[in-house]
């Protein structure tokens, strides 16, 4: 749901379309630096980005998503998503294609990026932060 700046309900964004627009369980969002929003949808393995208005942009490489359950995007425009079933912190490009992974996470739950573009990752499993 999208709410004004006083707390009313704007819109909707719904994940319970077909096709490329679909996404179930949404676990984390994010906004790039034009504006669009990053959805994460956890049980269908997707990232699915939207315009503030809801009209569908795109969906990420599924490639490399495992279970994804936080996202962050830094001020270059890339897209961090941590994947809880893998333990891996992906790193997309600002189109949704695929350019690496990070190894070493027990059950990430979160990532941020700092205002000095350190990235932080909240690694559950093993009760700390990187």
């Amino acid at each position: 749901q999208v709410f004004h700046s006083d707390w009313t309900l704007s819109h909707i964004i719904d994940g319970k379309v077909s096709g490329d627009r679909k996404f179930s369980r949404p676990m984390g969002i994010a906004f790039d630096i034009s504006g669009d929003v990053h959805v994460i949808g956890c049980s269908s393995n997707s990232v699915t980005v939207f315009t503030p208005s809801g009209q569908f942009v795109r969906k990420y490489d599924q490639t490399h998503l495992w279970n994804p359950v936080g996202i962050a995007i830094d001020s270059a425009d890339y897209s961090l998503v941590v994947n809880l079933t893998s333990g891996y912190l992906s790193i997309y490009d600002r189109s949704g294609s695929f350019i690496h992974s990070i190894e070493g996470f027990k059950y990430p739950r979160g990532v941020s990026v700092s205002p000095d573009g350190s990235v932080w990752v909240a690694d559950y499993g093993n009760n700390r932060l990187l």
